[in-house]
């Protein structure tokens, strides 16, 4: 699984905020109801449980449906303690409109301060505005906890504040409301920028709808990090393995959409002079959505990709890491021939020719020598060498100057013992694959301890002894 979706909350926060950069609203719809400011330190904050289900971290945000009736379930947490049952209420907003949804059941499920809150929806139009207010961010939908208190009424957003879900990444929320299938009809509108044209897609019914794509896709950054792009890398090396040939590289990464908005402004322009009510939104999905990635192999096509064109895309790719150098030094190259990591998202619909949006793999250069920066390693990654220790069979000698009886040496954990009767001993080392992606033009030493015990009596150690060869005498 992709590292970024095993913390969900740090992602959607991310995609809310390239969200609100790259779709602004035209006109942000005003709450009507239970709408409040952000609360200070000691006034009552909620927050929508999480939970971990297989190694995956989710929202504890459920929905069901028995045939003819349709319940969503939130478990969340007060700040503190209240005497009070909260009133809990979904407010979002529907082409303008504002709208709310109260929940009927508010129960408390863990004393004293988490509760499980219910909504019932009877008719199929009730279940179809809920699954707008879930998957589409222009709903700006908000999920509000509000106490009834003898000073009036106290409440707060819940966090996360905008309950905005892609059904891509929380598939689980959707299971008791799955949305039918896209219908939308579309008429193929092409507008100028610059010496440029774009597609852009009328909507047949709704004619003052024109529907735009992103302009690329490029590497998401984490505010809550210093900025830092949103790539993870991995290695795995087989059991068995013995050189860098046997070890896989993965790198996970999550792309954003980016819109030039001087370009959707002028196509807007453009749509209000044919439609004077005329307004753009953006897509979030289509009939078929292929992301190909220049890698060493040539174009190849993701087919584990997680695609939302409003959130991103979530995907990862494995390779030998023979070849992790090459990619590597890919992010850094901008020159047009550097066809590595870079690629396009085919965005198909029925009845059209698909557009292909540029996406792109690339880091800034200062994160040229911060390539630490971005392993993540969930188990060590290791090689083995076999290195043999040899004794000379004089040492042993009776009539010798001081013969020797045995010799212990230790390494890496691990303590063989020669003698007369075994000169020569083999040893498994374990040798970090990191330390040699890190550090490739570093000579491989190996550190050990010898101990020589003579016919006797005496002993004589030797500590942290060096070789860089994988045949070593002793003494």
């Amino acid at each position: 699984m992709n590292i970024f979706l095993n913390d969900l909350v740090t992602l959607n926060k991310v995609i809310l905020d390239n969200a609100r950069e790259q779709f602004p609203d035209a006109e942000a719809p005003r709450l009507r109801y239970r709408a409040a400011p952000a609360p200070v330190a000691d006034e009552l904050q909620a927050d929508v449980c999480t939970e971990v289900v297989s190694g995956e971290t989710r929202y504890r945000i459920a929905t069901s449906s028995d045939g003819t009736r349709w319940h969503m379930t939130v478990d969340f947490a007060l700040s503190r303690a209240v005497q009070q049952v909260p009133y809990v209420v979904l407010t979002f907003s529907t082409f303008g409109k504002v709208e709310e949804m109260i929940f009927e059941q508010v129960l408390l499920d863990v004393p004293p301060t988490r509760y499980r809150a219910q909504l019932d929806l009877d008719r199929l139009e009730q279940r179809d505005a809920l699954l707008r207010a879930l998957s589409d961010y222009d709903s700006q939908t908000t999920l509000v906890v509000a106490i009834v208190t003898d000073n009036g009424l106290l409440n707060t957003i819940t966090s996360p504040k905008v309950f905005y879900f892609a059904e891509n990444y929380y598939p689980y929320i959707y299971q008791g409301i799955l949305p039918p299938p896209p219908r939308l009809q579309l008429i193929l509108t092409p507008l100028a920028f610059g010496h440029l044209w774009y597609n852009y897609y009328q909507d047949y019914v709704r004619k003052n709808y024109l529907y735009y794509l992103p302009d690329t896709f490029l590497l998401a950054t984490n505010a809550a990090d210093d900025d830092k792009p949103m790539l993870s890398i991995s290695f795995s090396a087989a059991p068995h393995a013995t050189s860098l040939n046997d070890v896989e590289v993965t790198f996970d990464y999550f792309l954003s959409p980016k819109v030039n908005q001087a370009r959707i402004g002028d196509a807007t322009a453009q749509f209000t002079q044919m439609q004077p009510d005329g307004k753009l939104a953006p897509f979030a999905n289509a009939d078929t959505l292929t992301l190909l990635l220049g890698l060493p192999d040539g174009k190849t096509e993701e087919k584990n990709a997680l695609i939302n064109l409003q959130s991103g895309i979530v995907d990862s790719f494995t390779l030998p890491a023979s070849q992790f150098g090459l990619i590597w030094d890919a992010f850094f190259d901008r020159s047009p021939q550097n066809l590595l990591l870079k690629g396009y998202l085919a965005v198909q619909f029925t009845g059209f020719n698909p557009d292909n949006l540029p996406v792109a793999l690339a880091l800034d250069a200062k994160y040229q020598n911060r390539l630490p920066d971005f392993i993540k390693q969930s188990a060590p990654a290791d090689i083995n060498k076999t290195v043999e220790f040899r004794s000379d069979a004089g040492a042993y000698d009776p009539a010798g100057p001081r013969p020797i009886k045995r010799m212990l040496v230790s390494i890496d954990n691990q303590t063989i013992e020669l003698d007369k009767e075994h000169p020569v001993q083999s040893v498994n080392v374990k040798i970090s694959v990191l330390e040699l992606i890190l550090h490739p033009d570093k000579k491989l030493v190996y550190h050990y301890d010898l101990q020589i015990i003579y016919v006797d009596g005496g002993k004589k150690s030797s500590y942290d002894n060096t070789s860089s060869f994988e045949i070593i005498y002793v003494p």
